[in-house]
Order: structure tokens, then sequence, then C-alpha cells
């Protein structure tokens, strides 16, 4: 059994930003306390992820290409100016986060005494209904944002390790997934996939991988 889609016309190295996910150390934004004192707010060095990603789905459902930079922008220019906007929109009021929080924070359920008292799915199963949700959104012709699940640790100041990228195509085979993704780390690559077993077992996060090596053990959609 095979089925496979795309969201026609999208191509990473021709719709995605060119340059990586690598900022300088500067404050992402500024939050005004008066007339003369602001407030930093966040690290551009811990990444806009979720904002190249956004910025990159806004402009290619508008026709508009992407900005031709080949480096990141510094701060105060247009173009980072508007992945800072888009980071902050892509946080969805904190929801996102969160939703990282969740799946990187909890033990499966085998682990777990209380987790299936409380009905809660293991990472792999959550990510499986989750795989479903991003396949219709790419089934409509949708790009689907996809947060990805890098550390498993109940830390919150580990929340930055995880990571947010674009799926826009997919092909299963059997019970063998390969999904498609835009990466902003991996700038002008259009053949990045993850890749994982869709049938729920007890090896977990084991069945999951990105192939450009960074770790993987769940992934969600990041509804819009």
């Amino acid at each position: 059994m095979a089925a496979a889609a795309v969201v026609p016309g999208f191509r990473p190295a021709e719709h995605g930003l060119h340059f990586a996910n690598a900022f300088p150390r500067v404050p992402a934004l500024w939050f005004p306390l008066g007339p003369l004192v602001r407030l930093p707010i966040g690290n551009a060095a811990d990444g806009l992820c979720g904002g190249m990603s956004l910025l990159v789905k806004e402009r290619f459902e508008a026709g508009r290409p992407v900005p031709p930079d080949r480096t990141p922008p510094g701060p105060g220019t247009p173009l980072f100016e508007s992945i800072v906007r888009h980071q902050v929109v892509s946080l969805d009021w904190l929801r996102v986060p969160l939703r990282f929080y969740s799946l990187q924070a909890f033990r499966p359920e085998r682990t777990d005494p209380f987790a299936r008292l409380l009905g809660r799915r293991s990472r792999t199963s959550e990510t499986v209904h989750e795989w479903h949700r991003v396949r219709a959104e790419i089934d409509a012709g949708r790009l689907a944002p996809v947060g990805l699940i890098r550390t498993i640790s109940p830390n919150p100041l580990l929340l930055g390790h995880n990571h947010q990228v674009l799926a826009f195509g997919y092909e299963v085979v059997d019970d063998r997934l390969s999904l498609r993704i835009y990466d902003p780390n991996h700038p002008d690559q259009d053949d990045i996939e993850l890749r994982m077993r869709l049938g729920v077992d007890r090896r977990g996060p084991a069945t999951m991988l990105q192939t450009t090596g960074e770790p993987l053990f769940a992934f969600f959609l990041e509804s819009r």
C-alpha cells in the first residue's frame, strides 16, 4: 500500500529563505516600558525558526517571492523585524511552547503509572495522530507548520532545543512514512525528510529520525 502528495509548486530551494537560522546574540525584540526605557526580550541566537517558517508559508501562499538575501539579516533591518514578528505569531499566544513542553517533559505510559489513568498517549502514538492532521493539510494543498521534539527533559530551559519547520509533501509505503520538509536550519535543500514507522510499538522514539541527523522524538501540527 502506498500513498503520496505534495503541495503543488513548493520547493524549499526556491520558496524557502536562502540563509540559515543562525542569528547574532542580540535581543529578538524590545518591549517599551516608557519613553526612554526598553526591555530586551528573547535572544535571536537561540533561533527564529518559527518566524522563518511562517514567513515562508505566508509569502508562498500570497504568491510573493522570498528576499534574495544569502546571509541572515541583522537587527534593525526590515527583514529581521519581519522574521521576529512572525516568530511571535508562531508562538500562538504561548500555546505552541506549552505543546512543546507537554511532549518534551512527560514520560511515555509504560514508565509512568499515571499516564494510562489520565488517558495520555505515548509520544509515538501521539505523533501518529498528529501525522494524520499534517496529511490533511498537505492533501488540501497547504503547507503545514510542524513542531519537532528534539529533547526529552522536564527542564523548561531546554525548550529552545526543539524546532519548527514546514511540511510540504509525504510518501507512505506500507507503514513507512517519509515527510518532506523545509527546515530553516538547512537552506536550499529539497531532500530533507522526517521518517517514522506508523505502526505504534514499544520502541517509541527509536522509530523516528530526520535525514540530516538531528534527534527526533515526536512532532505535531501547529494549528494556524
